[in-house]
């Protein structure tokens, strides 16, 4: 009976390790694509969709810190929502 508790234990560590992982994925690459536009020129070209995209990624941020997986890959996903939006807005980094 000890083995198999053991087991059940080992595998759950895997699932919230593998969910741990998909938050920090998430939020890499909001954060590429936030530094996407930013360096496009949306903060100025694009200043709403350009904070709104900053603001997720600065909850996605706290919510991984808080250890709460789910809610930071949903801000993340929303930064990179607003990012593409400020990107596109930016003319897609065309000068």
């Amino acid at each position: 009976m000890k083995k198999l508790s053991c087991k059940w234990i080992a595998v759950l560590a895997c699932v919230a390790l593998f969910a741990g992982c998909g938050a920090t994925n998430a939020i890499s690459n909001a954060r590429a694509s936030f530094d996407r536009a930013k360096a496009a020129g949306a903060e100025t070209k694009a200043p709403a969709d350009y904070y709104m995209a900053e603001a997720y990624l600065d909850k996605a941020d706290h919510e991984a810190k808080e250890g709460d997986n789910s809610q930071a890959r949903h801000f993340a996903d929303q930064s990179g929502k607003y990012s593409s939006q400020a990107l596109q807005k930016a003319g897609g980094g065309a000068k």
